[in-house]
């Protein structure tokens, strides 16, 4: 296994020039500016619980700070030269699945024949059910997992508090909602629970969570109609949404979870009767308003707390690209999110079986389609047959000449470099 460097902390522009120059020692005229292979994420502190910054020494020491940087920037490349294609599309893939006893599932064969990068824990799809019911036994699975992968796995859960408690509801209780923390007045209760839920995660074998949700509440409740997604925002302030969101956030990559903001480009204007699980929502919103509101906490949270993911979603947002949902837009994820906020991290897809997209779209043809539009990891396959389907018309379209090779290679240094930095990709082997 390879070894991890000692974590950082960087400023995004430093982060950014750095790496923009190695990428071009390592992989040179591979990839334009919309594509520089550098996670802004905040680089965790350690294992222990902190609700501090992660420091050290290079932190005022910038030539220490770019070795560091190049120094895994290395160790990635090393890596990817020891890897087959079949490896490399595997990685830009995480998976769910269905049951809970590791050997009845199709985990072992998609990580151990697929290569997939990680999995995502769904209690719907009975992920928790005996003998996967407790937290030594989740921890057990993730273990069996990673015992089978090449390359460590992100593992993965949606763990938000209030609604979405998915660890808490069947492990450890209640947790509070986005709103509940606002509630309190005081971010630093976010990032208190941000700091908890990386306690219990850890606990599990859990390396990444889907969350915070940062989409800014723009519509009033008027019953039997609610906003879409309730109690789950921060609110309908971009700054406090930046705020609270960035605590939360802050809680749990400083303890080396890495976090992932969403749903890009903003499901705050939505109702309960938009929900993209059931159809593809259409946001009718002006550039200025996407700008003022919905895109002001990522562009703040870029700049400041270093995401390690952010999630697009199905959402047809008309003032970016009319005719294609934004997780499958170029002008979304290229244009505005890499381009415009300047967010070179990881980017992944919402799931790509939703209603909105299945109506139109393959899990295959969604998949290829995300990567095209600049997303990095495709989240949606549950069997391996749609992974095998989606393998497939990655190379289709490599041997078409639709998709090259330097654009995988571009986000699977994104992914590795990711895994590297949040302990996932672990010292010894």
């Amino acid at each position: 296994m390879w070894t991890l460097p000692s974590p950082l902390i960087l400023s995004f522009h430093g982060r950014f020039v750095i790496l923009f120059c190695c990428i071009v020692l390592f992989f040179s005229g591979c990839t334009d500016a919309t594509g520089n292979g550098s996670p802004s994420g905040a680089v965790p502190s350690g294992n222990s619980a902190s609700t501090s910054p992660a420091r050290s020494k290079a932190d005022a020491n910038g030539s220490a700070t770019e070795e560091a940087l190049r120094a895994q920037l290395s160790k990635v490349q090393q890596i990817m030269q020891g890897m087959t294609l079949d490896q490399k599309l595997g990685q830009l893939i995480i998976v769910e699945y269905f049951q809970s006893n590791y050997q009845d599932t199709e985990l072992p064969y998609m990580i151990s024949h697929q290569f997939v990068g990680g999995y995502l824990y769904q209690t719907v799809n009975h992920n928790f059910a005996p003998p996967t019911n407790t937290i030594s036994s989740a921890r057990a699975f993730a273990a069996q997992a990673n015992n089978d992968a090449k390359i460590p796995l992100l593992v993965a859960i949606d763990q938000e508090g209030g609604l979405v408690n998915k660890i808490g509801e069947n492990f450890y209780g209640p947790s509070p909602s986005a709103a509940n923390m606002v509630a309190q007045g005081d971010p630093n209760y976010a990032l208190t629970q941000g700091v908890q839920t990386s306690k219990w995660m850890q606990s599990m074998g859990i390396n990444t969570d889907l969350a915070p949700v940062v989409d800014v509440q723009t519509v009033d409740p008027a019953p039997p109609v609610y906003p879409l997604l309730r109690s789950r925002t921060f609110g309908n302030d971009p700054k406090t949404v930046a705020t609270y969101a960035g605590k939360f956030l802050d809680g749990l990559q400083h303890n080396s979870i890495a976090g992932c903001l969403k749903h890009f480009p903003g499901l705050g204007s939505l109702t309960s009767n938009d929900d993209p699980h059931d159809g593809l929502p259409v946001v009718n919103r002006s550039m200025t308003d996407l700008e003022n509101v919905d895109f002001a906490p990522y562009r703040t949270m870029i700049q400041q707390n270093h995401p390690a993911m952010i999630m697009s979603t199905d959402v047809v947002t008309t003032a970016i690209d009319p005719d294609l949902p934004a997780e499958l837009s170029p002008k979304a994820i290229n244009g505005v999110l890499r381009k415009e906020l300047r967010y070179n991290g990881v980017v992944i897809t919402d799931g790509l079986y939703m209603n909105g997209i299945r109506a139109k779209w393959s899990i295959a043809q969604a998949s290829l389609l995300s990567i095209l539009a600049g997303n990095d990891l495709v989240e949606g396959p549950y069997t391996a047959e749609q992974v095998a389907g989606v393998v497939t018309t990655f190379k289709q379209a490599i041997n078409q000449g639709q998709l090259s090779i330097a654009r995988v290679d571009e986000s699977v240094q994104r992914i590795l470099l990711m895994k590297m930095q949040y302990g996932i990709i672990h010292t010894s082997k």
